[in-house]
């Protein structure tokens, strides 16, 4: 049965080394993403067939980069930013609406490249409300779609380039990012 706790146990913790990777180390444009899980009810365990979901975002054709691509909520550090978890926050509140904060940070992903654009992304995986009500800023979100978790699972990770979900393709630096998150939960306790 998959829980938040045991989501929390198979991917790495905080434990204080979030901050360090906060500022720009040359190697690309820092930016960061939630990875949303949102659970039947909160407390509850989320077997496959109960249907815990893992939230994207379709990004509008108006932003300047990744234009009509599956993602996850997040986007690029601003100098203000104290750390690349306060980006990935700020910016699901600002593509998503203020109930789009998450009850709970299970952990952080290790970072992943885009190819093209040169961004360095770190992955957050949180527990969202399930009740949250989202309300998509137009310039920056087309279309807001959730997914079971148990269809991930199923497919089983690995390097896959591409995931088919009806007519959705998620691909590219999420695919890489959704790789990461199975491979943690199916190798994890």
């Amino acid at each position: 049965m998959m829980t938040p706790d045991r989501v929390a146990r198979c991917i790495p913790a905080l434990h204080g080394l979030e901050p360090l990777v906060a500022t720009n180390d040359g190697q690309g444009v820092v930016s960061s993403v939630l990875v949303p899980l949102i659970f039947p009810a909160v407390g509850s365990g989320c077997g496959l067939e109960e249907g815990c979901r893992v939230l994207f975002i379709r990004r509008s054709n108006e932003v300047r980069h990744h234009k009509g691509q599956i993602a996850f909520p997040g986007g690029r550090r601003d100098v203000a930013d104290a750390t690349i978890l306060h980006t990935a926050l700020r910016e699901t509140v600002e593509e998503l609406g203020p109930q789009a904060r998450p009850l709970r940070i299970l952990g952080m992903l290790p970072p992943v490249p885009t190819v093209a654009t040169g961004f360095i992304i770190h992955p957050f995986v949180a527990m969202m409300p399930e009740t949250m009500d989202v309300e998509p800023e137009p310039r920056e979100v087309a279309g807001v779609m959730t997914i079971p978790l148990s269809f991930f699972l199923s497919e089983g990770g690995g390097s896959r380039d591409s995931y088919h979900y009806g007519p959705h393709v998620i691909w590219g630096a999420t695919a890489r990012i959704v790789n990461q998150f199975v491979a943690f939960l199916l190798g994890g306790t």
